[in-house]
């Protein structure tokens, strides 16, 4: 489904949307956590991740996708920041962006966490 053209009047109006210099530093900064945090999940072999009301510790091929699911959460971060420097009238390619990125990465997560309970407790 295509978004019908703006009229010229309402892209002069466009004003691009703002991401302030110490979101953008936190948002690279939480990229580089985010991803060192995983590498040395998948180094030592255990992945603990803190969720919620509980905490899960990942261990043996689950590390992996633990890992995947925090790459997803990097590039969820890249985005907003690359959203920052697109002048484009094209916010809501964004937001979908944005929103699919967090769905897969959550239902990622949700799978990991439920398997390897699941191989833990041999259900």
């Amino acid at each position: 489904m295509r978004r019908s053209k703006a009229s010229p009047e309402s892209r002069e109006n466009y004003v691009p949307n703002e991401v302030s210099l110490s979101e953008r530093v936190i948002n690279k900064v939480l990229i580089a956590f985010l991803l060192c945090y995983g590498a040395y999940g998948v180094y030592s072999g255990s992945l603990y991740l803190p969720l919620g009301r509980g905490e899960v510790t990942l261990e043996g091929n689950a590390v992996y996708f633990g890992f995947a699911s925090l790459i997803l959460g990097a590039i969820y971060f890249l985005v907003e920041i690359i959203d920052h420097y697109d002048t484009r009238d094209n916010e809501f390619t964004y937001k979908r962006i944005r929103a699919a990125i967090r769905g897969l990465a959550v239902l990622i997560l949700l799978f990991t966490c439920a398997i390897s309970f699941a191989l833990k407790n041999e259900i």
